[in-house]
């Protein structure tokens, strides 16, 4: 029974071990160096807005630039679109290229936006947030991108989803940091920020916009109260943070039509209508409207004079880190 000892020793010295490994990667964990929150200038790309010439991005006008999006397949693969050419991209000088992915699933059967259901199959379990956030680098990696925008919508609907989603957040940040890529985590401004425990490393970059849209009647895509109570919210956060605002507007008919605008088009069917635009106090944004046929229509939209001014509100706030939606739309 000489071997007793030799074993408890043993055994003492692995556990010591870990306690070790455990404490110096804590320690790691703790005193890592976390992304600062400078003043910069992002904006999202889409796809169906790529330029074939890389000489046509704004790179001296942006930080970084986010292309829009990587989505998923029904078999819940991640993909891109087929058309997709990552030599735009490289061959320009942006400092920082964002690969967006969201949770729509397109098949050629049915699309599904946003979906919560993909979000609850994908992340189900450890191992698949391990999976995912690997397939997820794999495929930022091979296209050349040196940051993720994680743009999950909807799920903070679902409380147990949402708690599996910010884990996963935490998975994913800890395997870019390794990778030397920045990431992103992109939310909704109602979502309760102060109900959930969100992980210290990522930038969360709040959706300011879609006050008023196709879910409401006629106004802005913002105003200044707004901004200054999402902005309150934020402090739940554990910092960097950015907003993000939208360019463009929304056209309200009488006959119950609403669709998103551009800001060029807007100024065209005020012209076409012969109606001036007027600036609304509350928001910075410009409204018209006017009357074609039997229908009576109101436009609000937001011009650059607009984004200015909700960019210099949301400094005031304490956040100088604005994205734009999106290039090609007003930029």
């Amino acid at each position: 029974m000489k071997y007793y000892p030799k074993i408890t020793k043993l055994a003492v010295g692995f556990a010591l071990s870990l306690i070790l490994l455990f404490s110096a990667y804590t320690a790691w964990c703790s005193t890592r160096p976390m992304p600062e929150s400078p003043a910069e200038n992002s904006a999202w790309l889409v796809y169906w807005d790529m330029p074939k010439d890389p000489n046509k991005l704004p790179s001296k006008k942006y930080d970084s630039i986010s292309y829009f999006a990587a989505y998923f397949s029904d078999e819940d693969q991640l993909t891109l679109p087929d058309d997709f050419d990552s030599a735009v991209l490289l061959n320009n000088d942006i400092p920082r290229r964002y690969l967006t992915i969201v949770n729509d699933v397109v098949s050629h059967n049915k699309n599904s936006l946003k979906s919560i259901t993909l979000v609850k199959r994908t992340l189900d379990g450890n191992m698949k947030k391990i999976i995912y956030a690997d397939k997820i680098i794999a495929l930022a990696q091979k296209n050349g991108f040196n940051g993720i925008d994680l743009d999950y919508e909807q799920i903070f609907k679902d409380k147990y989803t949402a708690e599996e989603y910010i884990h996963f957040i935490k998975i994913l940040y800890d395997k870019a940091y390794a990778q030397n890529i920045k990431l992103r985590v992109i939310l909704e401004p109602s979502v309760k920020f102060a109900a959930y425990n969100f992980p210290r490393g990522p930038q969360y970059v709040v959706m300011m916009y879609n006050l008023y849209g196709l879910h409401s009647g006629p106004g802005p895509k913002a105003d200044f109260a707004f901004i200054e109570q999402t902005s309150n919210s934020m402090k739940a956060l554990p910092g960097p943070v950015g907003a993000a605002f939208s360019a463009g507007g929304c056209l309200w008919g009488s006959n119950g039509e609403k669709r998103f605008i551009s800001s060029d088009q807007a100024e065209m069917l005020a012209q076409k209508h012969q109606t001036n635009t007027k600036r609304d106090e509350k928001s910075g944004a410009l409204f018209f409207s006017y009357k074609d046929e039997s229908i009576n229509y109101t436009v609000w939209f937001a011009d650059k004079k607009t984004i200015a001014e909700w960019s210099k509100k949301a400094g005031e706030m304490g956040i100088n880190a604005i994205s734009l939606w999106r290039l090609g739309d007003d930029e």
